[in-house]
Order: C-alpha cells, then sequence, then structure tokens
C-alpha cells in the first residue's frame, strides 16, 4: 500500500520537454558554440544536474562560481521563455486532482529536483504549489548530493518526509530519473511521458511499473 508519492518536477509535474529544448539550444549555442540533439537533450540534459552537463559540452569542467554563473543564465533565460508560453506553463493534466487527494487521504507527497533553487522558488510562486508541498523539504540540486541516476535526491525526498522506499511511488520521466528511481527500490516506479514528445528511449533493464500521459490514468 502506498503511503507517499514522489515526484521529478521538470517533464513530470510540467511538460516543459519543448520549452527545455528550446532554451538548452540557444544557450548551448551562444554560450558554447555547441548544437544540441534530441539523444543529447536525453542523455546530458534531462534529469541530469548542471555540472554534469555544462562539462559535457564545454569538455571540461568548471569551478563552483563560474558553474552558478552559466546556471544562472540558463535558468533565466528558461524562466523568461515559461512566461512567454503562459499556455503550456501549467502542471500536467489531473495533478492538482491528485495532490489534493492525497492531501485528504493523509498521503505524504514531495519533490526531488535536480532544478536550482531559483527555479524551485519560481514554480512555487507561478504554480502555487505550497497548496501541497512544503518548500523546506523538496530536495534540489544544490551540490549536496550525488545527481541521478543515484539514487540520492529520491532516498532523502523520503526522508524529508518520514517515508520509506517500500511503500513510496515515484513519479520520472527520464531514463537517468527511471533508474534512480530503481536504484532507491522505490515501491513503484512510474514513466510519465509527454504526448507531444516522442517516448524516450529505456534501457530495457530498468523496472517501470506504469506508463502514464497525464495523472488521470494514475490509481
Amino acid at each position: 500500500m502506498l503511503k507517499s508519492l514522489i515526484f521529478d518536477f521538470n517533464g513530470t509535474m510540467f511538460f516543459d520537454g519543448q520549452i527545455q529544448k528550446a532554451s538548452w539550444r540557444a544557450f548551448l549555442a551562444a554560450e558554447f558554440g555547441c548544437s544540441l540533439t534530441d539523444a543529447d537533450f536525453s542523455e546530458h540534459v534531462s534529469g541530469r544536474n548542471n555540472r554534469h552537463t555544462f562539462t559535457y559540452f564545454a569538455g571540461h569542467d568548471f569551478d563552483d562560481h563560474t558553474l552558478a554563473e552559466l546556471a544562472e543564465r540558463e535558468e533565466q533565460r528558461y524562466r523568461a521563455a515559461c512566461l512567454a508560453h503562459p499556455a503550456a506553463f501549467h502542471l500536467v493534466a489531473g495533478l492538482p486532482e491528485l495532490l489534493t487527494r492525497c492531501q485528504r487521504a493523509g498521503l505524504q507527497v514531495n519533490i526531488a529536483t535536480v532544478s536550482e533553487a531559483t527555479n524551485v522558488d519560481f514554480f512555487f510562486e507561478h504554480l502555487q504549489l505550497a497548496r501541497w508541498f512544503d518548500r523546506d523539504k523538496v530536495v534540489l540540486n544544490d551540490g549536496q548530493l550525488p545527481g541521478k541516476p543515484a539514487p540520492a535526491m529520491f532516498l532523502q525526498a523520503m526522508h524529508q518526509i518520514n517515508a520509506v522506499p517500500a511503500t513510496s511511488a515515484i513519479f520520472e520521466d527520464s531514463a537517468s530519473g527511471i533508474a534512480a528511481a530503481n536504484r532507491a527500490h522505490a515501491g513503484q516506479v512510474i514513466l510519465v511521458e509527454d504526448p507531444q514528445l516522442a517516448p524516450m528511449a529505456m534501457p530495457a533493464e530498468l523496472r517501470i511499473d506504469a506508463t502514464i500521459h497525464d495523472y488521470y490514468q494514475f490509481e
């Protein structure tokens, strides 16, 4: 029996794949003169922390200060793109209803995201996430934990709400996130797919208990 639900954010709670790709393509071209293929996005951007992404495309690592500056420039571009597309900037269909049902039933919920704090605050403000989530318990990309596919972020998100893997469901959209959910030994691993994007290739060895395209499909 499930007692807690743990969500990735980008691509899972908010279908921002098109916005993310356009934002990253423009940023990488401007900063590093790089192009971004769909395969590179799936493997080196989606679900990955910024150090991995910037190091991969630049071909070298960065000191923490430079990394933070690069991340903030990219995220400013991304946040502006979200606000410029209000018709797309909303939670996935059925998610508000699911979260409200969890609230009424006493199920715990939390978020584990590779987004930086500025983006998390942006989402809390514009998508009114405080209706269901405690901002102080959200696990995010602050450099303190290894990024996905390591399970640490999901395990910490569970710990923050006194949950355990066996009775937790993890919702993810990326291969690295699904791998992290497997390594966390979650009771259920749910793949969330954006119906407007081509399905992402998933390694055959990964356990996926259900695939959904909106949260009306999750029982």
